[in-house]
Protein backbone atom coordinates (compact mmCIF):
# COMPACT_ATOMS: atom_id res chain seq x y z
CA UNK A 1 0.00 0.00 0.00
CA UNK A 2 2.91 2.51 0.17
CA UNK A 3 5.33 4.02 -1.50
CA UNK A 4 8.90 2.96 -1.24
CA UNK A 5 11.85 3.52 -3.49
CA UNK A 6 11.27 3.12 -7.50
CA UNK A 7 12.56 -0.21 -8.79
CA UNK A 8 14.18 1.89 -11.79
CA UNK A 9 15.46 5.50 -11.16
CA UNK A 10 15.70 5.51 -15.18
CA UNK A 11 11.67 5.79 -16.05
CA UNK A 12 10.28 8.91 -16.36
CA UNK A 13 9.42 10.32 -13.12
CA UNK A 14 5.74 11.35 -13.36
CA UNK A 15 5.26 7.77 -15.17
CA UNK A 16 6.53 6.12 -11.58
CA UNK A 17 4.25 8.43 -9.62
CA UNK A 18 1.52 7.65 -11.40
CA UNK A 19 1.62 3.98 -11.14
CA UNK A 20 2.58 4.12 -7.30
CA UNK A 21 -0.25 6.60 -6.39
CA UNK A 22 -2.21 3.94 -8.26
CA UNK A 23 -1.29 1.15 -6.13
CA UNK A 24 -1.61 3.07 -2.77
CA UNK A 25 -5.19 4.12 -3.83
CA UNK A 26 -6.28 0.54 -4.81
CA UNK A 27 -4.70 -0.80 -1.50
CA UNK A 28 -7.07 1.51 0.49
CA UNK A 29 -9.62 0.42 -1.71
CA UNK A 30 -9.28 -3.21 -1.26
CA UNK A 31 -8.92 -1.90 2.60
CA UNK A 32 -12.00 -1.03 2.94
CA UNK A 33 -13.57 -3.55 1.08
CA UNK A 34 -11.98 -6.08 3.32
CA UNK A 35 -13.21 -3.96 6.18
CA UNK A 36 -17.09 -4.71 4.45
CA UNK A 37 -16.39 -7.82 4.06
CA UNK A 38 -15.20 -8.62 7.44
CA UNK A 39 -18.40 -7.07 8.84
CA UNK A 40 -20.69 -9.01 6.10
CA UNK A 41 -18.77 -11.86 8.08
CA UNK A 42 -19.79 -11.31 11.44
CA UNK A 43 -23.36 -10.37 10.48
CA UNK A 44 -23.73 -13.88 9.03
CA UNK A 45 -22.08 -15.65 11.70
CA UNK A 46 -23.02 -13.82 15.00
CA UNK A 47 -23.34 -16.73 17.34
CA UNK A 48 -20.28 -17.89 16.42
CA UNK A 49 -18.11 -19.55 19.65
CA UNK A 50 -14.75 -19.01 18.36
CA UNK A 51 -13.26 -16.01 20.65
CA UNK A 52 -9.70 -15.26 21.32
CA UNK A 53 -7.93 -12.51 23.46
CA UNK A 54 -7.88 -9.40 22.70
CA UNK A 55 -4.67 -6.57 24.73
CA UNK A 56 -5.98 -3.15 24.83
CA UNK A 57 -3.54 -0.39 25.40
CA UNK A 58 -5.14 2.37 23.25
CA UNK A 59 -8.42 4.24 22.78
CA UNK A 60 -10.02 0.85 22.78
CA UNK A 61 -9.84 1.44 27.21
CA UNK A 62 -12.88 3.39 26.57
CA UNK A 63 -15.96 1.64 26.54
CA UNK A 64 -16.91 4.31 24.27
CA UNK A 65 -14.45 3.34 21.76
CA UNK A 66 -15.38 -0.17 22.12
CA UNK A 67 -19.11 0.77 21.93
CA UNK A 68 -18.67 2.75 17.75
CA UNK A 69 -16.78 0.38 16.93
CA UNK A 70 -19.57 -2.58 18.16
CA UNK A 71 -17.08 -4.67 19.84
CA UNK A 72 -18.44 -7.20 22.45
CA UNK A 73 -16.37 -8.66 25.16
CA UNK A 74 -16.89 -11.80 27.04
CA UNK A 75 -14.38 -11.13 29.90
CA UNK A 76 -12.27 -8.56 30.83
CA UNK A 77 -9.16 -8.38 32.89
CA UNK A 78 -6.12 -5.92 34.02
CA UNK A 79 -2.98 -7.22 32.00
CA UNK A 80 0.65 -5.82 32.12
CA UNK A 81 2.45 -6.62 28.82
CA UNK A 82 6.42 -6.93 29.89
CA UNK A 83 9.07 -6.12 27.59
CA UNK A 84 7.38 -3.65 25.36
CA UNK A 85 6.51 0.37 26.17
CA UNK A 86 3.74 2.18 24.89
CA UNK A 87 4.75 5.50 22.84
CA UNK A 88 3.03 7.58 20.65
CA UNK A 89 4.99 6.58 17.47
CA UNK A 90 2.60 5.76 15.67
CA UNK A 91 1.89 8.33 13.03
CA UNK A 92 -1.68 9.83 13.03
CA UNK A 93 -3.74 11.66 10.66
CA UNK A 94 -2.06 15.46 11.31
CA UNK A 95 1.43 17.53 11.84
CA UNK A 96 2.66 15.72 14.55
CA UNK A 97 -0.19 13.48 15.70
CA UNK A 98 0.70 10.62 16.91
CA UNK A 99 -1.18 6.86 18.66
CA UNK A 100 -0.07 4.53 21.24
CA UNK A 101 2.16 1.74 20.17
CA UNK A 102 3.47 -1.11 22.32
CA UNK A 103 6.77 -0.81 20.93
CA UNK A 104 9.30 -3.68 21.84
CA UNK A 105 11.68 -2.82 24.46
CA UNK A 106 13.24 -4.98 27.35
CA UNK A 107 12.00 -4.53 31.03
CA UNK A 108 9.43 -1.91 30.36
CA UNK A 109 6.22 -2.53 30.29
CA UNK A 110 2.60 -1.51 29.01
CA UNK A 111 -0.35 -1.11 31.38
CA UNK A 112 -3.85 -2.22 29.29
CA UNK A 113 -7.05 -4.50 29.68
CA UNK A 114 -7.80 -7.82 27.73
CA UNK A 115 -10.80 -8.93 26.19
CA UNK A 116 -12.48 -11.89 25.24
CA UNK A 117 -13.82 -11.50 22.07
CA UNK A 118 -15.02 -13.40 19.19
CA UNK A 119 -12.70 -14.49 16.24
CA UNK A 120 -15.25 -12.23 13.85
CA UNK A 121 -14.64 -9.09 15.79
CA UNK A 122 -10.98 -9.61 16.04
CA UNK A 123 -10.95 -9.45 12.04
CA UNK A 124 -13.30 -6.39 11.83
CA UNK A 125 -10.43 -4.80 14.62
CA UNK A 126 -7.74 -5.57 12.45
CA UNK A 127 -9.39 -3.23 9.93
CA UNK A 128 -10.48 -0.96 12.74
CA UNK A 129 -6.25 -0.80 13.19
CA UNK A 130 -5.27 -0.72 9.41
CA UNK A 131 -3.02 -3.80 9.50
CA UNK A 132 -4.79 -5.82 6.14
CA UNK A 133 -3.41 -3.49 2.91
CA UNK A 134 -2.68 -0.41 4.69
CA UNK A 135 -0.19 -2.05 6.98
CA UNK A 136 -0.26 0.57 9.61
CA UNK A 137 0.59 -2.01 12.48
CA UNK A 138 1.90 -5.52 12.87
CA UNK A 139 -0.38 -7.88 14.93
CA UNK A 140 1.61 -9.20 17.43
CA UNK A 141 0.62 -13.12 19.11
CA UNK A 142 1.60 -13.94 22.83
CA UNK A 143 0.93 -16.17 25.33
CA UNK A 144 -1.34 -16.10 28.21
CA UNK A 145 -1.67 -18.92 30.73
CA UNK A 146 -1.93 -21.29 27.29
CA UNK A 147 -4.33 -19.08 25.46
CA UNK A 148 -3.03 -17.06 22.68
CA UNK A 149 -4.03 -13.07 22.48
CA UNK A 150 -2.73 -10.31 20.35
CA UNK A 151 -2.19 -6.67 20.17
CA UNK A 152 -1.20 -4.32 17.61
CA UNK A 153 2.34 -2.55 16.91
CA UNK A 154 3.58 0.83 14.69
CA UNK A 155 5.55 -1.23 11.75
CA UNK A 156 7.21 1.99 11.22
CA UNK A 157 7.06 3.71 14.56
CA UNK A 158 8.28 7.50 14.19
CA UNK A 159 9.78 9.90 16.91
CA UNK A 160 8.53 13.37 18.29
CA UNK A 161 4.70 12.54 17.88
CA UNK A 162 1.82 13.70 20.16
CA UNK A 163 -1.48 12.40 20.85
CA UNK A 164 -4.66 14.85 20.97
CA UNK A 165 -6.24 15.32 24.46
CA UNK A 166 -9.01 13.59 24.06
CA UNK A 167 -7.08 10.57 23.43
CA UNK A 168 -4.25 10.68 25.80
CA UNK A 169 -8.10 11.24 28.38
CA UNK A 170 -9.17 7.85 26.62
CA UNK A 171 -5.95 5.98 28.27
CA UNK A 172 -5.46 8.01 31.96
CA UNK A 173 -9.23 7.25 32.52
CA UNK A 174 -8.89 3.99 33.00
CA UNK A 175 -5.46 3.53 34.12
CA UNK A 176 -7.64 5.44 37.08
CA UNK A 177 -9.62 2.46 37.10
CA UNK A 178 -7.04 0.07 36.99
CA UNK A 179 -5.18 -1.13 40.27
CA UNK A 180 -2.06 -2.67 38.12
CA UNK A 181 -0.76 0.81 37.16
CA UNK A 182 1.36 2.97 39.52
CA UNK A 183 0.07 6.04 40.88
CA UNK A 184 3.26 8.01 39.01
CA UNK A 185 2.91 6.15 36.20
CA UNK A 186 -0.55 7.57 35.23
CA UNK A 187 0.97 11.26 36.62
CA UNK A 188 3.35 11.51 34.15
CA UNK A 189 1.03 10.44 31.42
CA UNK A 190 -1.57 12.72 32.30
CA UNK A 191 1.47 15.74 31.71
CA UNK A 192 2.35 13.94 28.26
CA UNK A 193 2.48 17.23 25.80
CA UNK A 194 -0.54 16.83 23.41
CA UNK A 195 -1.12 18.16 20.68
CA UNK A 196 -2.92 21.67 20.29
CA UNK A 197 -3.44 22.34 16.92
CA UNK A 198 -5.18 19.89 14.27
CA UNK A 199 -2.62 20.93 10.53
CA UNK A 200 -2.15 19.08 7.62
CA UNK A 201 0.46 16.05 7.78
CA UNK A 202 3.80 17.28 6.84
CA UNK A 203 5.55 14.16 6.70
CA UNK A 204 5.91 10.88 4.95
CA UNK A 205 6.13 7.57 6.12
CA UNK A 206 3.00 5.54 6.24
CA UNK A 207 1.68 5.97 2.82
CA UNK A 208 5.10 7.25 1.11
CA UNK A 209 8.45 5.89 2.33
CA UNK A 210 11.98 6.35 1.66
CA UNK A 211 11.33 9.93 0.87
CA UNK A 212 14.94 10.73 0.33
CA UNK A 213 15.07 8.04 -2.54
CA UNK A 214 13.05 10.12 -4.22
CA UNK A 215 13.80 13.01 -7.08
CA UNK A 216 13.56 16.14 -5.01
CA UNK A 217 12.21 17.70 -7.51
CA UNK A 218 8.93 15.21 -6.49
CA UNK A 219 9.26 15.74 -2.63
CA UNK A 220 6.46 18.14 -2.16
CA UNK A 221 3.94 16.72 -4.20
CA UNK A 222 4.20 13.17 -2.49
CA UNK A 223 4.15 15.08 0.47
CA UNK A 224 0.96 16.39 -0.65
CA UNK A 225 -0.02 13.12 -1.91
CA UNK A 226 0.42 11.58 1.95
CA UNK A 227 -1.95 14.01 3.73
CA UNK A 228 -4.31 13.39 1.00
CA UNK A 229 -4.20 9.60 1.62
CA UNK A 230 -4.91 10.43 5.34
CA UNK A 231 -7.75 12.22 4.89
CA UNK A 232 -9.08 9.81 2.58
CA UNK A 233 -8.26 6.99 5.46
CA UNK A 234 -9.86 9.29 7.93
CA UNK A 235 -13.40 9.86 6.42
CA UNK A 236 -13.50 6.47 5.47
CA UNK A 237 -12.38 5.33 9.30
CA UNK A 238 -15.70 4.80 11.37
CA UNK A 239 -18.15 4.63 8.07
CA UNK A 240 -19.82 1.29 6.79
CA UNK A 241 -22.79 0.36 4.87
CA UNK A 242 -23.07 -2.41 7.44
CA UNK A 243 -22.23 -2.20 11.07
CA UNK A 244 -25.09 -0.27 12.48
CA UNK A 245 -26.60 -3.86 11.91
CA UNK A 246 -24.34 -5.55 14.77
CA UNK A 247 -25.83 -6.32 17.94
CA UNK A 248 -23.68 -5.49 20.55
Amino acid sequence: MVLTTPKNMEQPDGNINRHERRLVLLRIIFWKLGFEWSIFLRLIRPCSDKRIYYFAFGANLSPEILNLRRISFYETFDYVLENASLNFSQRGFYKDHGYASADATMGDRVYGKMYLIRESDAKRMDYFEGAPFLKVHDKIFQQYQGSQFYFYRAVTPSNNLKPTQEYLDYLTTAYRGMDCVPNQYIVSMAATEVLKKLEPQNQTGVYVRNLNHWPSVLHPLLINYENNCHRLVKALWNRSLLDWMIRI
